[in-house]
């Protein structure tokens, strides 16, 4: 938007250089692209980059009125209305045109004009002057004027060829299907149904707030005008404008808002300057469409609240006096802490509080606004058990060389059925969607190993292997009862061969051990007790190749080996499911450190013969409840089973560490406690020593 200076001056003095004037503008808001000084006469140009919600400053008044508000000036606007009046002519203006709105929602308001034996011709040189300074170029004076009045006031105005509206008549329609057009650019269109277009009693003269037609424009042989001034909906301005490639000052200012109230005060000093300029007789009225009057928005603006946001000391009357340099009306006494103010309606941004006390803080200067630091209460932030846990099973795994993925929350059917046992019965029931996105997507997953098994075959597809991938999601179904049970799990796997390194074997693969491993240190880390019990049952786990695993009471989910047909991949993948909550309730209390034993440990081997159904969890377990409070720890370091003994039994090897909190153990201290070791597990599991 380009604004001359000289222009500006007749609405408020202005008694700074155009570089001052243009630092203040771009201070509050009006950015000033460029500078230019024309010559002496017509003076310097700024150009504007106004943003869309100040479509209010696309006007030599309004950018006047910004002017006249920051610099503490007086700010006069031309009153043509009561002029207009005086210069009616005696013929009514609804003897000679008639108009008819179809499409009130999209035109709210359409005034027309008619002024008859105008005579169009060149402009003087002032309005040539001023349209040439900002860059328009002057073609009549019947058509100048309505440029000039546009740039004036910000409301776009249109004049038609009186004798070229067949009927007489406007109509504001929407076009019919195909029905051609000649924009006045020279555009020819064929024109859709949702475009609003002017039309006459046979053939569309206007694309609506757009652009005119060639088929009623003003020329020289024009004698009799009507003048056109309408408000229109944005939107529907805006879609016509990109649909057609056309593009004008006059949409330009309708897809940012118009004054409503400014539609019959524009065509007020139109006609005015027409009669003035153009000679011509002016129709008695106007013929003003305007079914539903626009009510200006009422605000209540707390004083407290003003000074609040914007960390000043403001008093009633300074605030009444900033917003009322803008052009709101204030009531209300000075001395109370709330003003009713009326917002107009070239001020369509301001419909809130908020938006009226960044206002004063723009008119006052946001270089004033001081520097407050906030107060406020720092809380120490609180991490929950869940948090915790959730934060160590990711460190744990990531430094394990696992991967974390992501999958969506459903799947087909057919795998959310058969995964169905993960942590469901057998009387609980699946969720179908009600609107998928496709077929392979229309349940809730009941267990996130379907999503881990599409990237593994994504991956090995590629060639990519080894694979060590972990997911943290929600599985779901229904009880019994009926209802919805969302759970957090966490579900990881392992497949392929080692990688490359040293420290281990080339061409072994991964296999059930190196996953229990892999779960033993997350919840050793994690300070987690474990207990794998017999096979877990699943119908999707390979038999014999399955554990559960529990913590105390709480059963936390399995571990095994997928079963091939569940799979469809050629690869072992071996897996573990676990239920988040039920590992969150297993955790230990907050842990409490103790002091190193000053001193020294005594140790004793020991190695036994037992029955191959006898697990070294279970000897293990025996040994250290029967050893306690001296023992202090037992490792497994040799499993046997071989020709040398019988072929139902089998070997084990155990280190034992006995320690004392008070005192040096001697052998006086450990052999009988031994012995009650060797005697219990003979009692128990029917044990043996070995030779």
């Amino acid at each position: 938007m380009k604004v001359q200076v000289n222009w500006l001056n007749e609405y408020t003095d202005i008694d700074v250089p155009a570089e001052d004037l243009g630092h203040v503008l771009t201070m509050a808001g009006l950015e000033i692209e460029s500078h230019e000084m024309l010559d002496e006469e017509k003076g310097d140009v700024l150009e504007l980059n106004v943003t869309p919600n100040r479509g209010y400053c696309l006007s030599h008044l309004g950018v006047a009125r910004e002017v006249s508000a920051l610099m503490g000036q007086t700010f006069t606007s031309p009153d043509a209305l009561a002029f207009l009046e005086e210069s009616w002519g005696s013929v009514p203006v609804i003897e000679k045109l008639t108009v008819e709105n179809q499409q009130e929602n999209l035109c709210p308001r359409y005034s027309a004009l008619v002024i008859e034996n105008v005579n169009p011709g060149p402009s003087p040189k002032w309005l040539c002057d001023r349209l040439l300074a900002i860059g328009l170029r002057p073609i009549n004076n019947i058509v100048d004027i309505t440029n000039f009045v546009m740039m004036e006031y910000g409301q776009p105005l249109h004049a038609f060829d009186y004798e070229l509206l067949s009927g007489k008549k406007i109509i504001i329609r929407n076009a019919k299907k195909g029905e051609p057009f000649t924009s006045l650019d020279g555009s020819k269109l064929k024109l859709e149904p949702d475009t609003l277009v002017i039309a006459d009693a046979e053939k569309p003269v206007a694309l609506a707030g757009v652009m005119g037609g060639t088929n009623s424009q003003v020329t020289e042989n024009t004698q009799n005008v009507v003048l056109e001034s309408a408000c229109f909906d944005s939107a529907a301005i805006r879609k016509a404008s990109k649909k057609y490639g056309l593009r004008s000052d006059s949409s330009y200012r309708f897809e940012r808002g118009v004054d409503m109230d400014g539609v019959i005060n524009a065509q007020a000093r139109a006609a005015c300057l027409i009669k003035e300029l153009a000679g011509g007789d002016i129709c008695k009225g106007r013929i003003d469409v305007y079914p539903k009057t626009r009510e200006n928005i009422q605000l209540s603006l707390r004083v407290p609240r003003v000074n609040q946001v914007l960390g000043a000391e403001f008093s009633a009357a300074q605030i009444s006096g900033i917003i009322s340099r803008l052009g709101l009306k204030v009531e209300g006494d000075s001395n109370k802490e709330a003003l009713q103010v009326e917002v107009p309606g070239f001020r369509p941004d301001l419909t809130r509080e908020i938006d009226v006390i960044e206002e004063i803080a723009r008119i006052d200067g946001f270089d004033k606004v001081a520097t407050v630091f906030p107060i406020a209460s720092v809380r120490p932030v609180q991490i929950t058990a869940k948090q915790t846990l959730l934060r160590k099973v990711r460190d744990v795994l990531c430094y394990t060389g696992f991967s974390e993925t992501v999958h969506f929350s459903f799947v087909e059917r057919e795998k959310a059925e058969g995964y169905l046992s993960s942590f469901a019965t057998t009387r609980d029931k699946v969720i179908p969607l009600k609107n998928p996105l496709s077929s392979e997507n229309d349940t809730m997953r009941t267990s996130l190993i379907p999503g881990l098994l599409k990237t593994i075959s994504n991956n090995l597809s590629k060639g990519q292997k080894p694979l060590k991938l972990f997911e943290i999601g929600s599985v779901y179904f229904c009880d019994s009862q009926g209802n919805r049970i969302e759970k957090t799990v966490l579900t990881a796997a392992v497949l392929g061969p080692y990688e490359l390194t040293p420290w281990k074997p080339r061409g072994k693969e991964y296999d059930f051990y190196d996953l229990k491993g892999a779960f033993d240190k997350l919840c050793s880390q994690c300070g987690l007790q474990i207990d794998f019990l017999a096979e877990a049952e699943k119908p999707f786990l390979l038999p014999e190749k399955s554990v559960n695993c529990k913590s105390g009471d709480n059963v936390l989910g399995y571990l095994g080996e997928l079963s091939p047909e569940n799979t469809g991949i050629m690869e072992k993948v071996f897996v573990w499911e676990m239920d988040l909550q039920a590992m969150e309730d297993s955790l230990p209390p907050r842990t409490r450190f103790q002091n190193i034993a000053k001193f020294p440990e005594t140790y004793r081997d020991i190695s036994i013969l037992v029955d191959r159904q006898v697990t070294s969890q279970q000897v293990s377990d025996l040994i250290l409840k029967t050893g306690y409070p001296l023992l202090s720890r037992v490792e497994l370091y040799d499993h046997f089973e071989g020709k040398k003994i019988q072929s139902d039994k089998k070997s084990l090897t155990y280190a034992l560490s006995f320690q004392s909190k008070d005192r040096t153990l001697s052998d006086d201290d450990v052999n009988p406690l031994f012995e009650t070791i060797v005697q219990t597990l003979k009692a128990e599991l029917a044990a043996s020593l070995r030779d």
